[in-house]
This record gives structure tokens, sequence and C-alpha cells, in this order.
């Protein structure tokens, strides 16, 4: 005989399996084809973000700023799911990232670690990927720092307290 704990214990999983997937979904699409409202369905409204090069912020409007800033750069950025991991209301997703920077191909990788609500809906999202390639393609490009300078981007903070942003 089952108990009613036993029940929601076999349930659960299967419940955030469907949520994690669905977050995935809407997560790829966005990377498909980036702009700053990409995400708006998954993120909440005072999502917490924390990523490499981009000012860390709670809000959304903090997101479509800096997702703003990084299409300027990178206007052809794409993002595709290379692997993901979920337990309950923690994902990890694994993106392989390319674009053009300075006439050249870019491609680098980053792990985005996502809490979740039960309905699917990111509560934070902290992003992990080794910036310094980057940064190196930026500085041995000169192509790229008129581009790198006018989006936001960089000099990170001497930029944004030149521009007042």
């Amino acid at each position: 005989m089952t108990t009613e704990d036993d029940v929601r214990y076999r349930a659960a999983p299967t419940r955030w399996m469907s949520v994690h997937e669905r977050v995935l979904a809407g997560f790829a699409r966005g990377w498909d084809t980036p702009e700053p409202h990409a995400w708006d369905s998954l993120m909440a409204e005072d999502i917490e973000l924390n990523q490499p090069l981009l000012q860390p912020g709670t809000t959304r409007k903090t997101w479509h700023e800096e997702a703003q800033r990084l299409v300027t750069l990178l206007p052809d950025i794409r993002g595709e799911v290379v692997s993901w991991v979920g337990n309950e209301d923690l994902m990890f997703i694994e993106l392989r990232l390319t674009a053009t920077l300075g006439g050249k191909p870019l491609d680098f990788r980053a792990i985005d670690k996502l809490w979740l609500t039960q309905n699917g809906t990111i509560l934070r999202r902290d992003s992990f990927f080794d910036s310094a390639p980057l940064i190196h393609a930026v500085m041995c490009r000169p192509s790229a720092w008129l581009p790198w300078w006018r989006s936001g981007l960089g000099p990170f903070l001497a930029r944004r307290r030149f521009l007042g942003r």
C-alpha cells in the first residue's frame, strides 16, 4: 500500500522534468534569434542576474539593457545547447556561442545555472565562462575596438561612467 507522500515523491521528478524541458526549449529558442526580449517569457520580473562582462542586476530591465549591449557588439551571436542537467528547482545548461567579431569568427562556451519556480520561471541566472579569450579577441582585432566601445561593454566601468549608464 502506498502513502500519499510516496505518490507525491514519485510524481515530483516527472513534474520537474516537464518544467526543465519547457525551460530548455524557451532558452534554446532565445539563443536561435537573440534579442533583448527573447527570454521574457522565462524570466521573473525581479530576476537576479550575474554574468561575466555584463552588469549584474535584479530586474528584467537590466537584462534588456545588457543583452542589447551584447547584440550590439555581436549582432550575429547564436547559442547552441550542448548539454543540460536539472534537479528540481536547479538547472545547468551548457552553451556553445558563436559570433563574428572584427570580421573573424568567435567561438566560446558558457554554463548557465538557473534557479526555477515550479512553473518554469527563472528566478536567478548565473552565467559562467572564461572571458579571457573574448577580451583577447577584442584586443587583437582593431576593427572590433570601436564597436566594442560603442556597445557599452567596454571598457566596462570607464565607459559607463563616461556615458552615465
